[in-house]
C-alpha cells in the first residue's frame, strides 16, 4: 500500500467523518485541527483527488489582530474544507 493511501485510511478519512458538517452547510468538514493540514494537502494534491478549498479559522490573539473574514494560515488553529 502506498503512502498516500495509508495516510488517507489512517488519518484523513477518520477526521473527515469526525468533523463532517451536517444539514445545509456548504462545507464538507469544519474545525479540523491545523496540525492535520499537511496530511490533507498530501492526499488531496493527487491528480485524481477531489479538488478542495481550504479556509483557515482561528481567533485573534494579543499579538495578532485578525480581520473578521480572514486569518493567515500560520496564525490559524483549525481549518475547513470546501468543494472547489
Amino acid at each position: 500500500m502506498n503512502r498516500r493511501k495509508r495516510i488517507f485510511d489512517l488519518v484523513v478519512n477518520p477526521l473527515i467523518l469526525k468533523y463532517l458538517t451536517q444539514g445545509d452547510e456548504v462545507s464538507m468538514a469544519k474545525d479540523i485541527p491545523i496540525k492535520y493540514l499537511p496530511y490533507f494537502k498530501e492526499v488531496f494534491a493527487h491528480k485524481n483527488a477531489k479538488p478542495v478549498r481550504y479556509r483557515y479559522r482561528g481567533s485573534s490573539t494579543s499579538t495578532y489582530k485578525r480581520d473578521p473574514s480572514f486569518i493567515h494560515m500560520n496564525k490559524a488553529d483549525r481549518f475547513t474544507l470546501y468543494d472547489r
